[in-house]
């Protein structure tokens, strides 16, 4: 089949699972005319994978399903959120700079340097923003991506040292497209050249989640694609996991190096149930005989890689496995990497998902954020802190949930934690519509917010960086980049 009609479908399919799951626990959408086209593309897209099943060189994708701009808008559950119906709220912060960007033009942020580092959404490329007068921030270039249709769902920046490359490298995760990653020099942020987009077939596409490090005199890139597992089983014929391992020691000539798939490599149930029966064995997130259950909850039950962070010595990635909690694996061989530990979410504060949405390790590898991003009320999703100094014996320690995490059942608004960014004994949170929130772990057991940030208006935090003595929050509904410094 050819490549971009695999990319339409594992869009089109993953964003209808998800609008599935929203629909069994009757969550109502933006506009009747989008769920009618979602419904109708549930049924056209199974009946094009069933003929593919059959024919695989001859189906052709139905363009009917919605619009790009709709799927990468809701593929991960975020058509509710944004009402505005909640008061701001200014905890030890002080707004010192915020730039316009465009509605739904944003996703996460990075920094380095001066520069913040802002990925996209709905075919948005990055967009590279000179902070160094943070009360002025000001678009510095952008990255184009040279398939149009490409949306930039993560970005992380850093500086390499190698045989081949020497400078500022950035790494973009994209969905939507034929090149799932791609690699720019931005030695000079204001005149980015791209270096490399992956777009063979077997390699990473549909990337979410990206992530750079170093081993001795070579750099890579760890990266999860979302259901890999699954689709390259059923589309190639053979089988490559969600995590994956790029060698980027020569960004001009990326090379797949590794790979790990909780089915393949981890013995464990894989996928989810709301794929079809004509999918790969095991897809439907049945357990191996004697395995565990782990598809949980009512908000998307599955197991599938989401996001990734390595440690500083590039020895363990820490995988956030939705409802298999975060797997750790150890990278010290990047063709090899192997499963040497599992921190599992407990039922806690009355919830028993699973939607392990992002880890970060943190005291020296001894303690593991993992935040649960969670779209049903009662309660949202919230943070949770695990001790993991004997990783394979992982355990639950401490949570922390804001106010209207455990009580607001507003439905039109979503109160989840996103993202996570660990400095010291400090994380830094983007709750989506309950803004940009700083947690204090130094007691583990009890985490305590220290700061908060909630604009005037709607707004829905994706991502959150601490830089230097700032706080860099990205609004994906407004399209805002926010500059706050903590008081």
């Amino acid at each position: 089949m050819h490549r971009s009609i695999r990319s339409f479908a594992v869009a089109a399919f993953v964003l209808n699972i998800r609008t599935l799951g929203n629909s069994r626990r009757g969550r109502k959408k933006r506009g009747d005319s989008v769920t009618r086209l979602t419904q109708t593309g549930v049924v056209a897209l199974v009946t094009a994978l069933a003929a593919l099943s059959i024919a695989p060189t001859h189906v052709q994708a139905d363009e009917g399903i919605t619009t790009r701009a709709e799927w990468i808008e809701r593929i991960h559950g975020h058509a509710d959120v944004g009402s505005g119906d909640r008061a701001p709220l200014n905890k030890n912060f002080t707004q010192v700079g915020m730039l316009d960007l465009g509605p739904f033009e944003i996703s996460d942020v990075w920094a380095h340097g001066d520069y913040a580092y802002l990925s996209g959404i709905a075919g948005t490329p990055v967009q590279i923003v000179d902070i160094s007068d943070p009360s002025s921030p000001s678009v510095a270039a952008i990255a184009a991506s040279p398939d149009s249709e490409c949306s930039s769902q993560d970005v992380k920046v850093e500086t390499l040292n190698t045989r081949y490359f020497k400078g500022d490298l950035m790494a973009v995760g994209n969905e939507g497209c034929t090149t799932g990653l791609q690699l720019w020099d931005v030695s000079d942020p204001t005149d980015p050249q791209l270096l490399s987009a992956v777009s063979q077939i077997g390699e990473p596409e549909f990337i979410h989640n990206v992530y750079i490090f170093e081993q001795g005199n070579r750099a890579y890139v760890a990266a999860v694609s979302s259901f890999a597992e699954v689709f390259t089983t059923f589309f190639y014929g053979f089988t490559i996991g969600d995590f994956v391992i790029v060698d980027v020691t020569d960004p001009t000539n990326p090379v797949t190096v590794g790979d790990w798939g909780a089915g393949k490599d981890g013995g464990i149930a894989f996928g989810t149930p709301f794929f079809p029966p004509f999918f790969p064995p095991g897809s439907d997130c049945t357990p191996p005989p004697g395995g565990e259950e782990l598809c949980r909850g009512d908000d998307f039950p599955g197991v599938f890689a989401h996001d990734v962070w390595v440690n500083e010595q590039g020895t363990l990635a820490y995988v956030s496995y939705w409802d298999a909690g975060a797997v750790i694996l150890d990278i010290s061989d990047p063709a090899n990497p192997s499963a040497v530990g599992t921190a599992f979410e407990p039922e806690t504060l009355g919830s028993d998902e699973g939607n392990a949405h992002v880890a970060v390790p943190a005291g020296g590898g001894n303690l593991l954020l993992i935040g649960d991003e969670d779209f049903t009320a009662g309660p949202w999703g919230f943070l949770r802190v695990f001790d993991t100094q004997d990783p394979a014996s992982s355990v639950q320690v401490g949570a922390y949930a804001t106010e209207n995490t455990l009580t607001n059942p507003n439905p039109a608004i979503s109160y989840s934690v996103h993202n996570v960014v660990v400095r010291g004994s400090r994380a830094y949170l983007s709750w989506y519509d309950d803004g940009i929130r700083v947690v204090d772990f130094s007691n583990p057991s009890e985490p305590r917010e220290i700061a908060a940030f909630v604009p005037e208006g709607p707004s829905s935090f994706w991502g959150v960086y601490p830089h230097r003595n700032l706080v860099l929050g990205s609004d994906w509904l407004g399209g805002d980049l926010y500059i706050l410094k903590m008081r």
